[in-house]
């Protein structure tokens, strides 16, 4: 996910799929649900984006939990 200075997301992928499409695309779409993010803090206003990479793990009948 790539967020800009007003917290806006500029993209968003998927780098290893989950090899479910349904999968992937619930985690794409709840980035975008979520957005936008609060602005960028006071030290981080000399960047142009930021990059954050995040681990989605869907097991059955187990809550969602992220790393």
């Amino acid at each position: 996910m790539v967020i800009i200075p007003n917290g806006r997301v500029k993209q968003v992928s998927i780098s290893n799929s989950s090899g479910s499409v349904v999968l992937d695309q619930a985690a794409v779409r709840s980035i975008k649900l979520a957005s936008p993010f609060q602005a960028f803090p006071d030290e981080l206003r000399d960047r142009d984006e930021i990059h954050i990479i995040r681990t989605w793990q869907y097991q059955a009948n187990r809550p969602l939990t992220t790393k």
